[in-house]
């Protein structure tokens, strides 16, 4: 690949996918992995095969109790990936390859480490609390994490690809592992809704993870974004975008159908995933395409762009030189 994969924490799903006593499957740098959560509420991710012959713990593996239990011969593992259990004598000396997990604002992120690494940083929080979930979106991307966030500081595709008019309110700031930005724009929330102007500052955690908090001026109104780049596989990112609302601020009567019932902050909520879905698929025509240009000829209002690339090398093995720029 021209980019190796970076540490840093990636989305697997959202913490709704996987309710106790679930499951999962994903893919993730190239392997398969599985996620389950014991009916006590622990969540795990896992390797997806049993260490014993092989088999696949997300195929047909179920969840008992607080243990997860292989399909082929019941061999049972604990939380800490130790198998405890076997349907006849003693459980053999095996374990389950465990991933590290947090759950934050209804997201779960799992870390990957060069060279199985332990976790250097956490994340940044994401829009929680007096926010609550209103709508996401999910492609599959021919593309890389570090080319996709680096559409947050590229303003200048933002008004040839997208006809919007994007401002930067102030330049990157580091803080080591997070990249903190600030940008306005006017942009028109789905194509039904006036355009209006929209002020949001966005955290990058690493090349995974982007949230904030984004202000709708004309309706005096706050929403919470959070935009999710995982690799799946050798150039292949899973895009995952998430808006979540602030308490209702206004609710009709409770007599309407569900529909009308909705809050004033849904509505704008559900209009902004579109809008950002709108937006991303004309930006994937694009990714799933282009060539990673490693010393790319930048103009001089492009500083952005160069800051992010120098920024983002902290993610890669010493030993790589994944971007050129200087």
């Amino acid at each position: 690949m021209p980019l190796p994969y970076p540490s840093g924490w990636f989305c697997l799903a959202l913490s709704r996918e996987v309710p106790a006593g679930a499951v999962v499957n994903r893919r993730f740098m190239g392997r398969d992995v599985v996620l389950y959560r014991t009916r006590g509420g622990v969540l795990r991710v896992v390797d997806a095969h049993c260490p014993h012959l092989g088999a696949h713990l997300g195929a047909g593996g179920v969840v008992d109790g607080e243990h997860l239990v292989c399909p082929f011969h019941r061999f049972a593992f604990d939380v800490d990936g130790s198998c405890v259990k076997v349907p006849g004598g003693a459980p053999p000396e095996a374990t389950l390859a465990r991933f590290t997990v947090r759950e934050r604002g209804k997201v779960v992120l799992v870390w990957h480490g060069h060279d199985a690494a332990p976790p250097a940083w956490e994340p940044s929080e994401i829009p929680d609390g007096r926010f609550t979930p209103a709508a996401s979106w999910s492609t599959l991307l021919t593309s890389h994490p570090q080319e996709v966030m680096e559409s947050f500081v590229d303003y200048r595709h933002q008004s040839v690809v997208h006809n919007v008019s994007l401002r930067e309110v102030t330049p990157p700031v580091e803080e080591g592992p997070l990249l903190r930005i600030s940008f306005s724009a006017d942009i028109r929330l789905s194509v039904r809704l006036a355009t209006i102007t929209v002020e949001q500052g966005v955290t990058l955690s690493g090349l995974g993870l982007a949230s904030g908090e984004v202000t709708l001026h004309q309706i005096g109104m706050t929403l919470g974004i959070v935009l999710m780049a995982t690799p799946v596989g050798p150039w292949q990112t899973r895009l995952r975008v998430v808006t979540t609302t602030e308490a209702a601020s206004r609710t009709d009567s409770p007599r309407l159908p569900k529909a009308a019932s909705m809050s004033w902050s849904a509505v704008a909520g559900q209009a902004l995933v579109r809008t950002i879905a709108h937006q991303m698929g004309q930006d994937a025509r694009i990714w799933n395409r282009k060539r990673y240009e490693p010393n790319p000829r930048l103009t001089p209002d492009e500083d952005a762009i160069g800051h992010y690339r120098r920024w983002a090398r902290q993610f890669y093995p010493p030993d790589t030189e994944p971007t050129g720029t200087s």
